[in-house]
């Protein structure tokens, strides 16, 4: 878990989402990242992500949606996540409300830093105990806990 050590913030963590909408979402996650100068321009990061979004879905099933966002602006990987206990009610194939969000922004080169965050985070997400501790938890420090096993 060293590149998710390395990464997961708990300021970048939201445990009670607001948005009804993937979009309402991923702003309230971006906000996060613009108000810790981690990300430039949310809004045209928002654009990207919903274009994205339409051509390559991001809901991994199991309630779990992880967007990764390849920027040649970007200098290092940015990652945020966000809870939202009563999920989205949105159509997805396994028909489970969508209740955790991950985005990911990157820059275009250095994929295999990204490629192990992603393994990381979705092995520790595929666990259902995990995901539950999760939803259950308001506190960001211990969301971070959770999921650095501590």
């Amino acid at each position: 878990m060293e590149t998710l050590k390395k990464y997961l913030k708990e300021k970048n963590i939201k445990t009670s989402l607001e948005g009804e909408t993937r979009e309402d979402v991923y702003l309230e996650l971006l906000t996060l990242l613009e108000k810790g100068n981690e990300i430039q321009n949310k809004d045209s990061i928002l654009k990207s992500i919903i274009e994205w979004d339409k051509v390559v879905d991001s809901h991994r099933g199991k309630s779990v949606v992880i967007v990764r966002l390849p920027l040649d602006t970007q200098k290092k990987i940015a990652l945020t996540i966000g809870v939202k206990k009563e999920g989205l009610d949105e159509e997805v194939f396994d028909r489970e409300r969508t209740k955790i969000f991950v985005i990911i922004i990157t820059p275009e080169t250095g994929n295999e830093e990204y490629i192990n965050l992603v393994s990381e985070i979705s092995s520790l997400l595929n666990q259902g105990s995990i995901r539950e501790d999760i939803l259950d938890e308001k506190d960001q420090e211990k969301v971070v806990k959770i999921l650095l096993g501590q």
